[in-house]
């Protein structure tokens, strides 16, 4: 598993080091040939560039080819040179010969090793996903976690003989706030709202963030009649101006639908998906 958790990166290191010694020689041979040789030295450079992208742009069958032409044109032009114009041949232009190949093999190393790169980040970014409980805007505990402790909940409801309800809490008019708030201010809202409700429900009673619209679940280890009290106090809180006051220049009016309901085993045995959807059908009537 190791290594292929680091092939890509191995991979992106080798051909990237290939790519630079290509590059470094075809330096060497420019800087040490003499003017004379400055126009087809330029020309070779050129092509070889070429032959870098097409091959970084994964057309390796066709940069192998490309590479195969340059050093075959290349080499018939020098013998050429050398056989019937008389030309001395520079030793350090035979270099040109293995440039081609080095920047095909570092090209394609470098590119199948970032490809892979990108499928090990998003997979680890996908494996992070699912293990984050956290909402990143509220600090509260996900949905994931929420669903994780309801069962833990119910248990020790049920072993008890204890009340045990959910709450779910949506804002009202979101489509509004949004249209009129910048994404910073209506984020504000989200957060202030999460703040409110974790302050005004008990310690022992988590509260939960758990989708991107701002709806928060609280679990409580209440009856029915207690979850009318929460509520009671919610819209009390929720109603007070001055918490929203310092976001934005004008004043706004935050609302939120409340509902809840008290578990009932026979019911939603133990289902608490079902269990969420009851709830939060209850928040949708409340008006």
């Amino acid at each position: 598993m190791s290594e292929k958790k680091y092939a890509g990166k191995m991979l992106h290191d080798i051909g990237i080091s290939i790519m630079l010694m290509a590059l470094f020689l075809a330096a060497l041979v420019m800087g040490l040939c003499g003017k004379e040789l400055f126009v087809e030295n330029i020309i070779i450079t050129a092509a070889v560039f070429i032959i870098a992208l097409v091959a970084s742009l994964h057309f390796v069958t066709l940069a192998i080819v490309l590479a195969a032409l340059a050093t075959v044109i290349y080499n018939g032009i020098k013998i050429f040179q050398i056989a019937n114009q008389g030309k001395e041949a520079v030793p350090i232009t035979f270099l040109w010969i293995v440039i081609p190949a080095l920047t095909v093999i570092g090209c394609t190393l470098y590119a199948n090793g970032h490809n892979k790169m990108l499928i090990e980040n998003a997979l680890l970014k996908r494996q992070v996903d699912e293990l984050v409980m956290i909402d990143p805007l509220t600090n509260l505990y996900n949905l994931r976690s929420m669903f994780m402790d309801m069962q833990t909940q119910v248990s020790f409801a049920e072993r008890n003989n204890q009340p045990i309800s959910l709450m779910v809490i949506k804002l009202r008019y979101q489509d509004e706030l949004k249209k009129v708030l910048k994404k910073s201010q209506y984020d504000q809202v989200l957060v202030k709202v999460s703040k409110i409700v974790v302050n005004t429900v008990r310690l022992e009673d988590r509260v939960y963030a758990i989708d991107d619209k701002g709806t928060l679940a609280i679990i409580l280890t209440t009856d029915r009649k207690g979850c009318s009290s929460v509520y009671n106090r919610l819209e009390n809180n929720m109603g007070k101006s001055e918490n929203f006051a310092d976001i934005a220049s004008s004043p706004i009016r935050v609302e939120v639908q409340i509902g809840y309901l008290q578990y009932n085993k026979e019911e939603y045995q133990r289902d608490a998906r079902l269990f969420l959807s009851k709830v939060q059908e209850e928040a949708s009537y409340d008006i």
